[in-house]
């Protein structure tokens, strides 16, 4: 991967549940890092679930090797949310991770 293609400012986020002011729990996403990516589009696919159309997107975001990415963590780009699916850190070699994502439409 040449370094250059890195050119996508993203943002890696959890979501945490916090107590709300009536009491309730509600769903916040917090950052756990910025840095810049590679986003490349793989596959998309529109289907019916609930009887409801549904889409979803495949991406791959490279990004540099970072320690502690989990993938029950979501990657945000502008105003689209990207749900990680698996990571994937080729040949072992601690130079780029590879963030296998669907879209949230």
């Amino acid at each position: 991967m040449n370094s250059g293609k890195l050119n996508r400012p993203i943002t890696v986020k959890e979501s945490v549940n916090v107590k709300n002011t009536g009491g309730g729990m509600k769903t916040e996403f917090r950052p756990v890092l910025s840095t810049f990516a590679n986003i490349n589009t793989l596959s998309g696919r529109e289907f019916w679930q609930a009887q409801q159309m549904e889409a979803s997107v495949s991406h791959k975001v490279t990004i540099r090797y970072r320690e502690g990415l989990k993938r029950s963590q979501f990657v945000f780009y502008n105003k689209r949310k990207f749900e990680i699916q698996y990571i994937f850190n080729r040949d072992e070699g601690n130079k780029f991770l590879e963030l296998y994502c669907l879209e949230s439409v």
